[in-house]
């Protein structure tokens, strides 16, 4: 006489978490890629805030960072008004031979550079970095900020 069930050595039947595993993964790489597309400046600044902030900035401008020790850096270089001068000018012949290879006609205005200035640098270091810049031949210099009202 066998009083055990057939089924009792069997487990019970799992439910689908396979397909909720492979969105959660697919979720996570998203967010992953979706997080890397804008590069983060080098060196040790953080943007002041802004009540409103413009995101038609385009990532691929000249980007400074000035730190709260008033030094100006370049991808976590420090830069002298020469080398800011030949960042631009370099700047200025690529975007002339795409112009030229994209057969627009159009000669490209010299691009603003984008200054990233701790939100602690003192008013006195960011006006001689701005004159800086200016005697370099920068004509026009965007702050960046960041926005707490920003999606």
């Amino acid at each position: 006489m066998n009083l055990e069930s057939p089924d009792s050595g069997r487990r019970p039947p799992l439910e689908p978490v396979l397909p909720l595993i492979n969105v959660v993964f697919l979720l996570l790489i998203f967010f992953m890629v979706a997080g890397q597309l804008a590069p983060r400046p080098e060196g040790d600044a953080e943007a002041p805030g802004s009540e409103s902030a413009a995101t038609d900035e385009n990532p691929d401008q000249l980007m400074l960072v000035l730190d709260t020790d008033g030094k100006l850096l370049h991808e976590g270089q420090p830069v002298d008004a020469e080398t800011v001068a030949a960042l631009v000018e370099a700047r200025r012949g690529e975007r002339q031979r795409q112009a030229a290879n994209a057969e627009d006609g159009d000669a490209p205005g010299q691009e603003p550079v984008r200054l990233l200035a701790d939100a602690g640098t003192p008013l006195k270091s960011l006006r001689a970095n701005l004159e800086l810049l200016r005697e370099a031949g920068i004509e026009e210099v965007r702050l960046v900020t960041r926005s707490e009202s920003a999606p």
